[in-house]
């Protein structure tokens, strides 16, 4: 463990540029599967909000022609 830190650390204690960068990737593409996400959970929400008006819709019809 203590040769891991050492390689990661350069001799001023600065993190090595290696790492940094992975970070930046991995941070990048947290941010791009999030956005994703959030994209597709709209998505389905208007999607399911739809179906909610289309089946009241169909059951008040259904309900005016009932007697």
């Amino acid at each position: 463990m203590k040769k891991v830190i050492k390689k990661l650390l350069s001799q001023k204690g600065q993190l090595s540029i290696e790492f940094s960068i992975l970070m930046v990737a991995i941070i990048a593409a947290a941010v791009i599967v999030g956005y994703h996400m959030i994209n597709t959970a709209i998505g389905i929400r208007n999607t399911s909000i739809d179906m909610i008006n289309r089946t009241s819709n169909v059951t008040m019809e259904a309900l005016s022609v009932v007697e």
